[in-house]
């Protein structure tokens, strides 16, 4: 069982139950909320070795709450995982930044965090070409 943290964010109730089932069994610390706001209370008050994000959220873009937390303090190492149903095919991790499409495989899902829970720890890449393979991915979630 590895010991990195992950951040769900979700709005969707079964979704979000889903992917925090689907985690802890491998994952032991699994936090989850709703909204871009409460993820950045969430990775203000600690660190994540991943995160996953929902392409939409209530009050935010996954992208812009993307590069919000590629540049905050405290999430600069975290690999984050967009999971959208604008996807077919899972989009491979850049920089700490990867894709996932709805609905989800628990294969590709383990095998996603997997990774960017190694690039966190193992890797470092700075905030700008971070920044740079968020807008390659986000041309993939037809985000306008």
């Amino acid at each position: 069982m590895d010991n990195s943290p992950i951040l769900v964010v979700e709005d969707d109730d079964l979704v979000r139950s889903f992917l925090c089932r689907a985690l802890a069994g491998i994952y032991a610390d699994v936090d989850a909320c709703a909204t871009g706001k409460d993820a950045l209370r969430a990775v203000d008050a600690r660190r994540f070795g991943a995160i996953l994000l929902d392409g939409l959220l209530p009050d935010t873009h996954g992208i812009e709450l993307a590069k919000q937390l590629i540049v905050h303090p405290k999430a600069t190492r975290s690999g984050i995982c967009f999971v959208s149903g604008s996807l077919r095919h899972p989009l491979v991790m850049r920089d700490g930044v990867s894709a996932l499409p709805k609905p989800l495989r628990l294969r590709e899902l383990l095998e996603a965090v997997g990774l960017l829970i190694s690039w966190s720890k193992d890797t470092a890449s700075a905030p700008a070409a971070r920044l740079a393979a968020l807008n390659v991915l986000s041309a993939g979630l037809l985000v306008t």
